[in-house]
């Protein structure tokens, strides 16, 4: 005995597989913002020298980009040949983000310390990021990597340009999501195929039931 089950639930199957959308590859929204502490770090032996560093306001940026965590200005009337000196003047910057498609959000804090000098003529920092410098987290459907850095060294007292410390933002689709599930177009159709396969098959045996 032979029965023709086989095809037609195969045929649903295939309706119901050739119905699931494909992924689309939308530019996910998100904002953030950066701060940091402290706002201004003195030199290790006097408060007329020391360097600042800027908060930035709320921002809302698309997919992967490069964003601004500070901008950095030194100011001294400390003179060329006795500069004043920085050891180890420890600093962090937090970025928060909020991922805007579910509203979660969280706070990442990268740490850094500053040596060197400054003058009134002359600005020679060196910046040292310290713990981790490339931090993820999932928020939503999306996986968020920041990675901190570059940094820029800013110019003497007065200079038209400050330096910066930057950070890389990256954001994807995590590999699990609800797009792997068959649209309810598609979940409609196959509830109407495998019943009228069952139909076919309880058919099929009554047939051949009759002819023995």
């Amino acid at each position: 005995m032979t029965f023709a089950r086989i095809p037609v639930l195969g045929i649903a199957l295939l309706i119901t597989l050739a119905s699931v959308a494909p992924a689309r590859a939308d530019q996910i929204l998100w904002n953030y913002n950066w701060s940091r502490s402290p706002g201004i770090i003195y030199s290790d032996n006097s408060t007329s020298s020391y360097i600042t560093l800027t908060d930035q306001q709320l921002q809302t940026a698309a997919g992967d980009s490069n964003i601004v965590a500070t901008n950095l200005r030194t100011y001294s009337n400390a003179p060329p040949d006795a500069p004043a000196t920085f050891t180890a003047k420890p600093y962090t910057l937090s970025l928060y983000l909020q991922d805007l498609a579910s509203g979660q959000s969280t706070t990442l804090t990268f740490a850094g310390k500053f040596d060197g000098s400054i003058s009134e003529l002359s600005s020679n920092l060196i910046n040292t990021f310290m713990g981790q410098t490339t931090q993820q987290v999932v928020l939503g459907s999306n996986l968020y990597t920041a990675t901190i850095g570059p940094y820029s060294p800013p110019g003497p007292t007065n200079s038209s340009n400050a330096g910066s410390i930057s950070a890389f933002a990256q954001v994807t689709v995590q590999p699990i999501t609800v797009q792997d599930v068959p649209e309810p177009s598609a979940l409609l159709l196959a509830g109407w195929a495998l019943p009228l396969g069952g139909f076919a098959f309880w058919r099929r045996l009554r047939r051949s039931a009759n002819k023995d």
